[in-house]
């Protein structure tokens, strides 16, 4: 009987001594990140209206800053491809220089955005080709700031820029919104 007790018990450890052991617990942490809202002038694309050939894209600027904003002028514009690179195209000031669109006809003004009221501006291009042997231009992005010498901040449109073989857009310039701005970044 003995021998038999000896044999269940040194099985028993034989058993014990093959399992693995015990993972040691690992402390766990939690990150939080918020992120902080952006100050200053922030821009954003609006959906793009592509009817009959001719694209328009709203563009926004919101003054998420805590000083007044004067605004002058035109937009600075250029176009990137997928590898944010900039595209040899050639950007007008004047949203007529691409086609009559009577609410975007009018002369730049100046004006103050007071923190949290937003711009409104508009890019505008046609998708047509007119000679079969010029290689359509097409982009992914636009590189969009306040003003020519301010900084540059990319935004990715809802949809191609496929400015078929024109290589033109037009910009309109600044118009004050009644719209409250939307300091919340994007893309």
């Amino acid at each position: 009987m003995k021998l038999r007790h000896l044999f269940l018990l040194g099985t028993g450890v034989l058993l014990v001594g093959c399992s693995a052991p015990a993972p040691t617990p690992q402390p766990t942490t939690t990150t939080t990140t918020t992120a902080e809202p952006p100050h200053g002038p922030l821009i954003s694309l609006g959906a793009t209206d592509a009817a009959t050939g001719l694209r328009v894209v709203p563009i926004r600027l919101a003054n998420c800053g805590s000083a007044p904003l004067t605004v002058n002028g035109y937009p600075a514009l250029r176009v990137l491809d997928d590898d944010h690179q900039p595209i040899d195209v050639k950007v007008d000031n004047g949203a007529d220089s691409v086609a009559l669109v009577p609410s975007l006809q009018h002369p730049p003004t100046t004006f103050t955005l007071e923190p949290g009221q937003q711009a409104e501006a508009a890019v505008l291009w046609k998708n047509t080709v007119t000679d079969s042997t010029v290689v359509a231009t097409s982009g992914t992005y636009f590189d969009v700031a306040p003003a020519s010498g301010q900084p540059w901040q990319t935004r990715k449109p809802d949809g191609p820029i496929d400015l078929g073989n024109t290589g033109k857009l037009g910009v309109s310039p600044w118009t004050a919104s009644s719209d409250k701005g939307k300091c919340q970044a994007s893309e």
